[in-house]
């Protein structure tokens, strides 16, 4: 339910920037998607975490396993 709220809440903050961007000059676009970025990221993370709860942590172990499975090799 956490991971949910978190998403919604970095939704309010994306969805007017998206919808005010074409109203900016280009510089100050990029620099909005920029800033954005971060959060959209978190907010997919939340969402797919909130679908398949705990999914991210068997992909962030599978990923150190792998890691150091190269690390040996």
């Amino acid at each position: 339910m956490l991971n949910l709220s978190l998403a919604g809440f970095f939704l309010l903050f994306l969805v007017p920037i998206a919808t005010h961007l074409a109203r900016r000059p280009t510089s100050t676009q990029v620099l909005l998607v920029l800033a954005a970025l971060p959060f959209l990221l978190l907010t997919v993370l939340c969402l797919c975490s909130a679908i398949r709860p705990g999914s991210l942590g068997r992909l962030a172990r599978a990923a150190r396993a792998r890691r150091a499975s190269r690390h040996e090799g």
